[in-house]
């Protein structure tokens, strides 16, 4: 059956009949909202995971962290004041668990850079609204803040009058 023509991406079966090891040498991923606004983009290749933030807010979105005891844990041990960095490098082959953010190790400048790059050439290539600017969300989408702790406090209304 052929695919209509609005659907985007590659078939799967490839992989899931073995006829190839992967589909793509890099994945793009990116997040605007979830429970709160927190613009992230970010690509993927097998060796390397480079993450962008977007905007000035420096510390976690706590709103986009469903509640939990691991949450409550990491609570208490200060990770509402934990800065994250709004560039992240990580070697999947020695840090898998990407506890080691190398964007700042002058050793990865060009791994940086060049993902970086690849990162910039997505976004224009897709029309990513961020390149306008911080995204207004649409009218009427219910979010909570980014000062928020918990997805379940009071939503704000898009466009809505206050």
């Amino acid at each position: 059956m052929p695919r209509p023509p609005f659907l985007q991406g590659r078939s799967l079966l490839p992989l899931v009949h073995r006829e190839t090891a992967e589909l793509h040498e890099a994945i793009f991923a990116e997040a605007t909202f979830h429970a709160a606004y927190e613009p992230q983009r970010a690509v993927r290749t097998r060796r390397w995971k480079y993450v962008r933030r977007f905007g000035d807010r420096s510390l976690p979105v706590l709103a986009n962290t469903d509640d939990s005891p691991s949450k409550e844990v990491l609570l208490r041990h200060g990770w509402a004041e934990r800065p994250i960095a709004f560039e992240q490098l990580y070697d999947l082959v020695f840090d898998p668990n990407e506890a080691d953010n190398l964007a700042s190790d002058p050793g990865t400048a060009q791994i940086r850079a060049e993902l970086r790059a690849r990162l910039d050439g997505w976004m224009r290539a897709t029309a990513d609204p961020l390149l306008d600017g911080p995204v207004v969300p649409p009218p009427g989408v219910e979010l909570n803040l980014p000062d928020q702790r918990s997805p379940t406090e009071p939503t704000v209304v898009a466009g809505a009058q206050r």
